[in-house]
């Protein structure tokens, strides 16, 4: 199980306030504050369906043991787009920490091995932290069917007037349809 932390947030949201507002032909300040919400609201579900970070921001994975993947083809890092490894660091079970990011690098995303290096030991009820940025960049490197389906994901909160109904969920269920096909053709385009 990997636990994530967000260390530097995104510095900018993913879809402008006045974008969304053209959308949903909102000509007024009144909503604004309210679209924002919908708009930050969109944002995280798509990332958690998709597995991504739109806008660009740090985070931290913390593993209890190595990927079984990690020395062959690399880990597969639990946010992509991988932009960045900041550091890899294993604690032991008294939190004393060994910097080991010299041993790494990232390979088509992945966090790989560097040549010649061996998988540093994780003792026992010790830990892994790999700190490392993910994300397009800022708000006008998003793909666009991504800030399609985080406009589609807005609008239809919008239009439940009901933001609460759009809380996290664990699947895609409840996504709509479009903004899932959205998702499905772009996991369709990966290899």
């Amino acid at each position: 199980m990997t636990n994530l932390t967000v260390i530097t947030p995104p510095a900018e949201a993913a879809v402008p306030v006045s974008k969304a507002k053209a959308l949903l032909r909102i000509g007024h300040e009144g909503e604004d504050e309210l679209v924002a919400d919908l708009i930050t609201l969109a944002t995280a579900r798509v990332e958690q369906a998709a597995g991504l970070a739109l806008v660009t921001r740090t985070l931290l994975a913390e593993w209890s043991r190595w990927s079984p993947d990690l020395g062959g083809r690399g880990a597969r890092l639990p946010v992509g787009p991988v932009r960045a490894l900041q550091a890899v660091r294993i604690y032991d079970e008294d939190r004393a920490a060994s910097d080991e990011t010299v041993r790494f690098r990232l390979d088509c995303g992945r966090l790989a091995l560097r040549p010649w290096s061996m998988v540093p030991g994780v003792p026992p009820g010790g830990s892994v932290e790999v700190e490392f940025e993910a994300g397009f960049g800022g708000a006008g490197d998003v793909p666009a069917d991504l800030v399609e389906a985080v406009l589609r994901t807005a609008a239809a909160a919008y239009a439940a007037r009901s933001p609460s109904s759009f809380e996290f969920a664990q699947d895609e269920g409840d996504l709509p349809p479009d903004v899932t096909a959205i998702l499905d053709r772009r996991r369709g385009v990966r290899l």
